[in-house]
């Protein structure tokens, strides 16, 4: 936009400047020129001066008359011959008004200032009409191109394809618009990324619920007993159906936009201890939380809710054991949740963070969940300013990194400690 202003600033500027120079040369020429009419008036008053009274004629011809004295003036040469000779003499002043000289048989000196008025308001009318039509040019010149961007502009957000996109604006690299017409085109690509998780989101839905719902038609129509095996696995569905819905819910207002946040010092490996001990009776793992309680700026449910599917997570593939420790490096806290289950393949270190993706059969369906989960951590630490990532881990499994902005006045124990 600034570019924008500064075009528009030049164009006027540069304008008003050339034709500003330009029609003062055409309309106002300071230098003298002889005038037929007004040397004409001379001889005619020289005629009649002095048997008749001048001064009325003048005043009835609107002229100003008065008399100089011939010594009082410096004129040039050659105006000198000619007014000894009874020649009439024509100046212009400078608001360009004619003023005539001759020099009467006695010797003095007569001046006749005529007037311009009607002259130069003529003049002003046609100079002004001149100036803002010549002043237009340049700046249709300039709107021109400005326009036509703005048409092609409007031509797209019209144009919706089949798949949700806008149609791409293409515009010189020289035009003003240029910024505009890239926004617009990233916007365009944004929303045909969302419709398109929005497509995936509702096929991964239809695909999740279908296992569940198969086996209840199943089980109902055994009509099993109340209490028996099959009955017990058809509230095993339902509870499912349940947890998937819930997750869908959950990710689908994260997807939305960002809950208010109740942001507070929180010590980090509280927290972490607090969910382990919480879990314990769900699992037969090892769980060790090691690293100095470092305080983070965060809102605690949601931090609490991170860890929760991680640990979870490692739960539900670990062997033996799930080490969690916590460190600081230089302006950053790091949480590292490593276990010694199948791991991750490098390739799938990414795609892992996808709504619904599971990336083998080692961590498939059997093993429970949606595959939300991490996309809910991931979205999570966006909002904390943080970040999610996937390693290989010493144990042999997959570690998780979590990272937090560190609180500045905190003290630094060691630039690794933990």
């Amino acid at each position: 936009m600034a570019r924008l202003f500064i075009s528009l600033y030049l164009v006027i500027a540069l304008s008003l400047i050339l034709l500003a120079a330009a029609m003062d040369n055409l309309f106002y020429d300071d230098t003298p020129q002889s005038s037929p009419a007004a040397e004409s008036v001379g001889v005619l008053f020289r005629h009649l001066y002095p048997k008749h009274d001048i001064s009325q004629l003048a005043a009835k011809s609107g002229m100003h008359m008065s008399w100089k004295n011939p010594d009082s003036l410096a004129w040039p040469d050659s105006i000198q011959k000619r007014l000894q000779a009874g020649q009439p003499v024509v100046i212009h002043d400078n608001i360009n008004r004619q003023q005539l000289y001759i020099q009467m048989v006695d010797g003095r000196l007569l001046e006749l200032t005529f007037n311009q008025q009607v002259q130069q308001q003529t003049s002003y009318l046609l100079y002004s009409s001149l100036f803002f039509v010549l002043l237009s040019i340049p700046l249709a010149l300039w709107v021109w191109p400005l326009w036509r961007d703005l048409n092609a502009l409007k031509a797209a957000t019209q144009t919706l394809h089949a798949d949700g996109s806008l149609a791409k604006v293409e515009l010189s690299t020289h035009s003003p618009l240029k910024p505009i017409a890239d926004a617009f085109n990233q916007l365009g690509l944004k929303i045909k990324q969302l419709l398109l998780n929005k497509r995936e989101l509702t096929g991964a839905v239809a695909h999740e619920f279908r296992t569940p719902l198969a086996r209840l038609k199943f089980a109902l129509a055994l009509k099993p007993q109340v209490g028996s095996s099959p009955w017990k696995a058809m509230r095993e569905d339902v509870d499912e159906l349940e947890s998937l819905v819930q997750e869908m819910l959950d990710y689908s207002s994260m997807e939305t936009s960002a809950p208010e946040m109740d942001m507070s010092e929180i010590p980090l490996k509280q927290i972490c201890e607090d969910i382990v001990n919480k879990l314990a009776y769900q699992h037969d793992k090892h769980l060790h939380v090691e690293g100095f309680d470092h305080i983070i700026i965060a809102d605690a449910h949601f931090v609490q809710r991170s860890l929760q599917n991680l640990l979870q997570n490692a739960l539900r593939y670990a062997s033996k054991e799930i080490f969690i420790r916590i460190l600081r490096q230089h302006n950053t806290i790091i949480l590292y949740v490593d276990d010694d289950g199948p791991g991750i393949d490098e390739e799938n270190h990414e795609r892992i963070f996808d709504p619904f993706y599971r990336p083998d059969s080692s961590r498939d369906r059997t093993r429970g969940g949606a595959g939300l989960g991490l996309a809910i951590v991931r979205r999570i630490q966006q909002w904390h300013g943080g970040t999610c990532t996937v390693e290989t881990s010493p144990l042999g499994g997959a570690r998780f990194v979590l990272s937090y902005p560190a609180i500045d006045a905190e003290p630094l124990n060691n630039l690794t400690s933990g």
